[in-house]
């Protein structure tokens, strides 16, 4: 512990770094001692995988990372995603924060599973929201953890795909879905 200027007790969280090379390109992944805090699609993988040796070793791959990494193989190799353990998850902040973003996060991560999609209006209503089709939208741009929190399989109600906030956009959540076998 340490003190900040004002002599409150504030506690440092040992901050932890990992990289998964998927078939899209590679992804970061964050976590503290509560559970992944983020995943980010990165673009090129030999500059994401150079700028990873310049880490502090102690930051890299620790318990939560390596959980995800394993559920992220079981994903991209399509192995039964119900028989690798979910990582913890660390959205504490969000909860006060953003308690819509965190209720609909929370709904179509335990509730859309892989191949199935929801239209923004469906998750919404499902969220106790009805007219939140656009505060669904901005729930899924501000996702820190996509994948795991699915935002990919949330669709226009006209069956477009709309946006996806991530590394090449809409072509990464048409490859995430046919991938899934929700689209052709």
């Amino acid at each position: 512990m340490v003190l900040d200027k004002d002599n409150a007790r504030v506690m440092l969280r040992m901050k932890q770094v990992g990289y998964f090379e998927s078939p899209i390109g590679v992804y970061e992944i964050r976590a503290d001692d509560d559970g992944v805090t983020r995943i980010h699609l990165q673009g090129n993988a030999t500059e994401v995988m150079e700028e990873s040796k310049n880490l502090d070793p102690q930051s890299r791959s620790t318990r939560h990372i390596k959980e995800c990494i394993t559920w992220m193989d079981a994903y991209f190799s399509n192995s039964p995603l119900q028989k690798v353990k979910v990582p913890p998850l660390n959205t504490q902040g969000y909860e006060l924060s953003k308690p819509f973003c965190y209720r609909v996060w929370e709904i179509l991560k335990v509730q859309v599973k892989a191949g199935e999609t929801i239209t923004y209006g469906e998750l919404a209503n499902m969220a106790g929201n009805p007219k939140g089709a656009r505060a669904v939208g901005m729930a899924m741009k501000t996702n820190p953890i996509p994948i795991i929190i699915p935002c990919h399989r949330v669709i226009k109600s006209s069956g477009d795909l709309g946006n996806y906030s991530s590394y090449n956009g809409v072509a990464t959540k048409k490859w995430l879905l046919q991938h899934e076998n929700a689209i052709n």
